[in-house]
């Protein structure tokens, strides 16, 4: 009797919520016909078979697999994940690590390959680095906004050493080890040459610490400091230890020339799609950048394409709705049924949110090429698999919500019921 009961408690029968579901639905399916529009071509000179439509349909198997599991993983009690917390981030290390060590020729080293599938451990670190914060940040909440002398040993020492004009309390030590474990996951991705996704992860980590409470004081001294990095990275970037791809990538985002076949050549083209298609765009499938110009055009600057072919009406209703989805993420996280489930959805919706925000800003030539996804729309199996899971994961959340849900429903069960 005992198991049925733990096996009935494993599954939430309480609706989720609509309005998410189908505002995430609804971008994916846009996502799904942009990818085929700006694929096509590039399909049939260098997928290898010819096939226009090789991308396209790669990319809606994993789509289909996603929503289907995403609605099963929707249906499951989230208060479990907690126990899956711990180790699925050292899980998720530990390929990190083996992808470093394998190498690559180039001295990129961002692919994990089980036989003909391979992903990016660096987007399975971000789930699961969300994951981790959500369950220890709720567990530690205490300590986290705890004003108490630290029981610490190096605490205690630094206080002695400066006879107590320095005190270091239990929420500093605390916030320090998650700061630490979020700096380590960053630099476990920084050195596969993954500059771009260590920055996000940071950025996530720093989300994640500031939804958990920790001192106002600490993002302000870590703001300034970062602050005063950037400023000192894109000033001397050549003098800096980095790989060369990442000068490549500053140099080109600073120094504006144009030369047909230099790093700013994927770039001019993208601001040329965008701005080609001015107000109302070309039409969807018209695309002259696509014709291999902007290189990549399925990936990380498919919104390019969008820009091009959907104007700047197109793009704009697609960022609102992405606002929307992200709003109502918020929303959802605002009333969840506890501080768990309102960490997780944070967390997640912050990635969406920083994801789209960096590759528009990519696309725009407002910051380097960093090689972020653009979340329901750039191709990617295993970074659309990672995506569906976080949205299954805001899904759980909401089925246990204090909030109303699926409100046509309600109504069209109270019309039958006259």
């Amino acid at each position: 009797m005992e198991k049925k009961n733990k096996f009935n408690d494993l599954f939430v029968k309480n609706s989720m919520d609509m309005p998410f579901f189908l505002i995430m639905l609804g971008l994916m399916t846009i996502g799904l016909v942009m990818l085929l529009s700006s694929s096509y071509i590039y399909a049939f000179y260098n997928s290898g078979s010819g096939d226009s439509l090789y991308y396209f349909k790669r990319q809606i198997v994993f789509a289909i697999v996603g929503v289907v599991g995403m609605i099963f993983y929707s249906k499951l009690n989230y208060k479990y994940i907690k126990n899956l917390a711990n180790i699925g981030l050292i899980i998720s290390l530990l390929l990190l690590a083996i992808t470093v060590l394998r190498g690559g020729g180039d001295g990129i080293n961002r692919w994990f390959g089980i036989g003909s599938f391979s992903f990016q451990p660096s987007e399975t670190a971000k789930l699961m680095l969300i994951m981790f914060c959500a369950a220890g940040l709720d567990k530690d909440h205490k300590k986290i906004i705890s004003s108490e002398p630290s029981k610490a040993g190096w605490a205690k020492k630094i206080t002695e050493l400066t006879k107590g004009s320095i005190k270091i309390t239990q929420g500093t030590t605390t916030m320090f080890f998650y700061a630490l474990v979020i700096a380590f996951t960053a630099g476990m991705v920084l050195l596969g040459s993954h500059l771009s996704g260590a920055i996000l992860i940071m950025l996530i980590g720093v989300a994640m610490l500031w939804i958990g409470e920790c001192r106002a004081r600490w993002f302000a001294i870590g703001g300034i400091i970062a602050l005063i990095v950037l400023i000192y990275v894109v000033f001397n970037y050549e003098d800096l230890p980095l790989k060369e791809y990442m000068i490549e990538r500053i140099k080109a985002w600073r120094i504006k020339d144009f030369e047909p076949d230099d790093a700013r050549w994927q770039i001019n083209h993208s601001l040329y799609a965008i701005g080609s298609g001015g107000f109302l765009g070309a039409g969807l499938g018209n695309s002259k950048q696509k014709y291999l110009y902007v290189s990549e055009s399925h990936t990380d600057f498919i919104f390019s394409i969008i820009g091009e072919e959907l104007g700047f009406v197109g793009c704009v209703l697609i960022l609102l709705a992405f606002a929307v989805l992200i709003i109502r993420g918020i929303y959802i996280g605002m009333h969840a049924k506890d501080r768990f489930g309102a960490l997780l959805v944070f967390g997640m919706t912050a990635q969406l949110g920083l994801q789209v925000m960096f590759n528009v800003a990519v696309v725009t030539d407002t910051v380097p090429n960093t090689g972020i996804p653009l979340p329901f729309f750039s191709y990617g199996g295993s970074a659309l698999l990672i995506t569906l899971i976080e949205m299954g994961t805001i899904l759980a959340v909401s089925r246990q919500a204090d909030l109303p849900k699926v409100y046509f429903m309600r109504k069209l069960k109270k019309s039958n019921k006259k």
